[in-house]
């Protein structure tokens, strides 16, 4: 048999075998392994890097699919020094960046105003987490109650519960920026609660302090009792000037 029918025989194997890191790179392989006289061993282990490499690409590529971004930022496009409040947080925030926090069930609190680049940092956090294969969901606050209500309408709410209960990383944006009927205030606990429990890291940003969150809740125990789950353990980050303040002076 010819060496390029052997070579497409041994690809159709490797697609059969679902290794399309190896399928791509095999070729490219064996040409360098003929100039260089490589050893056998040394040509797997380089069709093995090939292929963990492609595994992790699509691993990459799936979990920031699925954490549903609406658009892709990350920390070099953010401007640390545009002011001293956003210089003084930078270290802080640079160092979440490691991922150290979500073993540590660390929750990432961003507030300010609109425009002072809260959803940014978060959506950037969230990006890194992605690139290292970490399971993460990003959604609006009112998108995630609204999901939950209507699974639980239709008998589909423990799927969808899971959904946000059991990512690594559930960044709600403009969470207790409105008001909130039982209802809502009923799921948004529930969110909260059982991530607490399993310690696992919840991001939010908020345009609103801890101490206003009752006007935001019907039940003011109930806004307290999420605001200390979320507060125990977190990095807490305030941004009080941004572009548009900037902008407009």
């Amino acid at each position: 048999m010819k060496d390029e029918d052997l070579l497409e025989l041994v690809l159709e194997k490797l697609r059969w075998l679902r290794l399309p890191g190896m399928v791509d790179a095999l070729p490219s392989i064996l040409e360098q392994a003929k100039r260089d006289n490589t050893t056998f061993l040394a040509t797997v282990g380089k069709l093995a890097d090939a292929e963990k490499a492609s595994r992790i690409k699509s691993a990459i590529e799936r979990r920031i699919r699925d954490a549903r971004f609406p658009e892709i930022n990350t920390v070099d496009g953010f401007d640390f020094d545009f002011d001293s409040a956003r210089k003084k947080l930078r270290n802080r925030y640079l160092a979440l960046h490691d991922l150290a926090f979500l073993d540590n069930g660390i929750n990432p609190i961003f507030i300010g105003t609109p425009g002072t680049g809260k959803t940014f940092l978060a959506r950037a956090l969230a990006y890194k987490a992605c690139t290292e294969t970490r399971r993460v969901v990003f959604t609006p606050v009112a998108k995630m109650l609204n999901e939950l209500h209507g699974a639980e309408i239709h008998g589909r709410f423990e799927r969808a519960l899971r959904r946000y209960t059991h990512a690594e990383l559930l960044v709600i944006d403009d969470f207790a920026s409105l008001e909130m009927d039982s209802a809502q205030s009923k799921l948004a606990f529930q969110v909260i609660s059982e991530r607490y429990d399993y310690r696992r890291s919840t991001a939010i940003t908020t345009n609103r302090p801890f101490k206003d969150w009752p006007k935001v809740f019907p039940d003011p125990l109930n806004a307290q009792v999420i605001a200390e789950r979320l507060s125990e353990r977190c990095e807490h980050f305030v941004l009080t000037k941004g572009y548009r303040v900037r902008n407009d002076q």
